[in-house]
C-alpha cells in the first residue's frame, strides 16, 4: 500500500493500539511512517498534553442544564476535553500532522526518484589577466584621444585589447597593427568589430621583440593585405 495517511498515523500516536489492521501492518515495515509515527509522539510528550479519556455520560446533560440556566457558572469539569478533528485526533496535533507530512513528503519524493542531489559547484570567478602595459591611443595629427590599448597575460596566453573611439567614418575597415620600435616592421593582428572595441591574442614573445606600437588604420576594401597608410589612432605599450 501507499504511505498511510498523517491523520491516521498521528492517531496511532496516542493509541498504538487503535487504528486498522493493515495501517499498523504498514508502519512495523514502512520505516518512513513509522519515523512519523515516533516524531508525532515526541511532540506529543514535549507538548505535556494529557491523555485522552472518554469523558462521563452525564457531561452533555450536566452543560446543556447549566447553558439554560444562565444563573450560575459551570461546575468545574471532572476531565480535560481536547478539540479534535473529524477522524478524533486532537487538531493541534492534527496540525503537526500536516507540517511533519510535508517535510517528510519532500524527503520521500526524493528518496523515490532520485533526485536528492547535492548543489551544483559555483564556478570560481573567471581570470582576467594581469594587465603588463598599456598606452592611450592618440590622433597622429594631434593629441586628441582615441581611446585606449593594453597588453593582458593570462595563464599562457597574451592579449592585446582595443578600446578605441572618434576614429571619424571615413569608408573602410579599422584595422588593429603591431609596429615595432625599430619602425621597419608590422604585424596585423585583426579587425575591430562594431564599437570599435576587440581582443587579439598574440605570441608572447612579440612584446619582448619590439613589437610595442598599437596602431588602427582604415584599410580600404580591396583585398591589399599591406597598410594603407593612414593612421587614425597610436600609441606605445609601456
Amino acid at each position: 500500500m501507499s504511505h498511510v495517511d498523517p491523520e491516521q498515523l498521528a492517531g496511532l500516536a496516542l493509541d498504538p493500539t487503535d487504528g486498522p489492521v493493515d495501517v499498523r501492518e504498514h508502519v512495523e515495515t514502512c520505516p518512513e511512517c513509522a519515523g512519523l509515527v515516533a516524531a508525532f509522539t515526541g511532540v506529543r510528550r514535549r507538548a505535556g498534553a494529557d491523555a485522552l479519556v472518554p469523558p462521563p455520560a452525564e457531561l452533555r446533560a450536566q452543560v446543556l442544564a447549566e447553558v439554560r440556566s444562565g444563573d450560575a457558572p459551570p461546575a468545574p469539569l471532572p476531565v480535560r476535553a481536547e478539540p479534535t478533528s473529524r477522524r478524533g485526533v486532537p487538531l493541534w496535533l492534527a496540525g503537526v500532522a500536516a507540517a511533519l507530512a510535508l517535510l517528510a513528503g519532500v524527503g520521500l519524493g526524493r528518496l523515490g526518484t532520485g533526485t536528492d542531489e547535492p548543489p551544483e559547484a559555483v564556478d570560481p570567478p573567471a581570470d582576467t589577466g594581469t594587465v603588463v602595459a598599456a598606452t592611450p591611443l592618440t590622433a597622429l595629427d594631434s593629441d586628441a584621444g582615441r581611446g585606449e590599448a593594453s597588453a593582458v597575460k593570462t595563464d599562457d596566453t597574451f592579449t592585446i585589447r582595443v578600446s578605441a573611439s572618434e576614429l571619424g567614418d571615413e569608408p573602410g575597415v579599422h584595422e588593429v597593427w603591431l609596429i615595432n620600435v625599430d619602425g621597419e616592421r608590422m604585424i596585423s593582428i585583426g579587425l575591430l568589430a562594431s564599437g570599435d572595441e576587440g581582443e587579439f591574442a598574440v605570441p608572447m614573445d612579440l612584446i619582448d621583440e619590439g613589437y610595442r606600437i598599437v596602431d588602427i588604420s582604415v584599410e580600404p576594401d580591396d583585398g591589399d593585405p599591406t597598410h594603407s597608410g593612414v593612421s587614425i589612432a597610436r600609441g606605445e605599450l609601456a
